[in-house]
């Protein structure tokens, strides 16, 4: 009698399975799973920051071209020494009113290189041949320059100081510090009882540099100081420190990330009458942006256009925008008011007095680069696995919430949204990040039905509840609110 279909795969199957515990044969699945291409891994890798066009506006775009002709200076590099000097020597004449403050453009900028690959100090050499040249043209358009390091408030105080009975002083508080070893200063903040860090932070606010002691002798009144350091992204990272970031230090300094990217055997310097050119059109500039500084203040009010206003309302929301992780959010908490201060001085190199978009996208152009900046040096904080996945539990409950607009209990969302695969703990994490969000964009409301308890339910934010408090109620089982 022949054997059945089932009889032979069963007598297949047996020795299989006895080929397979032998070690004999790879199983069909295996060998399947061998013959497929490996999965592709996550590109996660955060590249260095790439400049647009509208980085290089006006007579910065010029100073930066004319730097990385025939040279290994990267445009970047070059630009950046030209609006923080630029900054510095402007004064405050010209202001910017923003709700109940005043706004002086005064720009910390610091460029992040490697050693013998930033050409951090080539990059400034054009900027300090154009300001030598404006000292020989009109000496009173600048301010103090100082390049001998900072150690100590009073170091820093003493540079701008008010008279004090015998002791002189100047009524000019301009001062361009430029700081070739930042990793110094960061040295000072670190020790105990220095004030360095306060003083600076109270610069850039505009404040004044006060007595450390009561009887002190040595103070700024209302000094407009800006700051152009070099670093090292290694001793960045060892050095700054997590009293740096909370106390609002490190956010204070626009973060640019710039090496040479070609090589150029034989650099030719600039040649002088094109410094001279240069050195003539910052003079204009620098005369409208001056005004009446030192014996004026506050007297030349600049304003945005309304189509600069439009542009301005919608880029902010991404400048106010929480990013990858907190780390990296606190350093690049003062994304908005460095794209005003820098709108500011784009609008000056054109001699006006009235912000207009495009002085706006050239802001917004640096922004983003100093963005890219700190994400390509920090990308190890940038990474921080926890932020990362908070914002992406909190994107997927944003997404759940649109298809429940009256709202959803932190039930349902396990259940439905998470399929109970999330811990309750990272759920009340990514809640948390969406109800201290800015602008907000879930709330909670409090509802109770005719006869069951109170219950809170997550929802997207409306702005106006029409009156629907108390004619919803909730369903527990359901987890979602209907209306009576």
């Amino acid at each position: 009698m022949s054997e059945t279909k089932a009889q032979k795969q069963a007598a297949l199957d047996a020795l299989v399975a006895k080929a397979q515990a032998d070690g004999k044969l790879v199983s069909i699945q295996a060998q399947a799973n061998a013959d497929e291409p490996a999965a592709m891994m996550e590109d996660t890798l955060i590249l260095p920051p790439e400049p647009t066009p509208a980085m290089f506006y006006g007579l910065a775009g010029e100073v930066a071209h004319t730097a990385a002709l025939n040279t290994e200076v990267n445009p970047v590099a070059a630009a950046t020494a030209f609006l923080s000097f630029l900054a510095a020597n402007v004064g405050r004449d010209t202001f910017l009113s923003i709700a109940n403050s005043i706004h002086h453009p005064r720009l910390f900028t610091l460029h992040v290189g490697r050693s013998g690959r930033g050409r951090k100090g080539d990059s400034q050499q054009i900027t300090l041949r154009i300001r030598g040249r404006i000292a020989e043209l009109e000496p009173k358009l600048l301010g103090q320059l100082h390049t001998g390091g900072l150690s100590s408030r009073e170091g820093l105080a003493s540079l701008i100081q008010d008279a004090h009975g015998e002791k002189s002083g100047t009524d000019d508080k301009r001062l361009w510090v430029v700081e070739s070893e930042f990793s110094n200063v960061l040295h000072q903040t670190k020790r105990d009882g220095n004030t360095l860090s306060a003083s600076l932070r109270d610069a850039w606010d505009g404040g004044d540099i006060k007595r450390a002691i009561k009887q002190g002798k040595t103070w700024v009144s209302a000094p407009h100081v800006g700051i152009h350091a070099n670093i090292t992204p290694n001793e960045l990272k060892a050095l700054l420190i997590s009293r740096e970031l909370h106390n609002g230090f490190a956010n204070r300094f626009l973060f640019v990330w710039s090496e040479s990217s070609v090589e150029v055997a034989f650099p030719q310097p600039t040649p002088p009458p094109v410094i001279d050119a240069l050195a003539r059109e910052a003079v204009e500039v620098l005369r409208f942006a001056k005004g009446g500084y030192p014996d004026r203040k506050n007297g030349q009010e600049i304003s945005l256009s309304a189509a600069a206003r439009d542009c301005y309302a919608g880029i902010y929301p991404t400048v106010r925008r929480p990013l990858a992780s907190e780390f990296v959010t606190s350093l690049l908490e003062r994304r908005a008011p460095y794209l005003l201060r820098l709108a500011m001085l784009f609008a000056l190199t054109d001699q006006s007095r009235v912000i207009e978009p495009c002085h706006i996208h050239a802001a917004l152009a640096w922004v983003n680069y100093a963005t890219q900046s700190v994400r390509f040096i920090f990308q190890d904080q940038d990474k921080a696995a926890g932020d990362d996945e908070t914002r992406r539990n909190a994107e997927k409950i944003v997404a759940f919430l649109d298809n429940y607009p009256r709202g959803c209990s932190t039930t349902m969302l396990a259940n439905e949204c998470f399929k109970k695969n999330l811990p309750a703990d990272k759920l009340n994490k990514a809640l948390t990040h969406l109800l201290t969000d800015i602008p907000r964009r879930i709330e909670r409301v409090e509802v109770k039905g005719k006869r069951g308890p109170k219950a809170n339910l997550y929802r997207k934010t409306v702005t106006d509840n029409y009156g629907l408090n108390g004619l919803i109620k909730t369903t527990e089982k359901q987890g979602v609110i209907d209306f009576i």
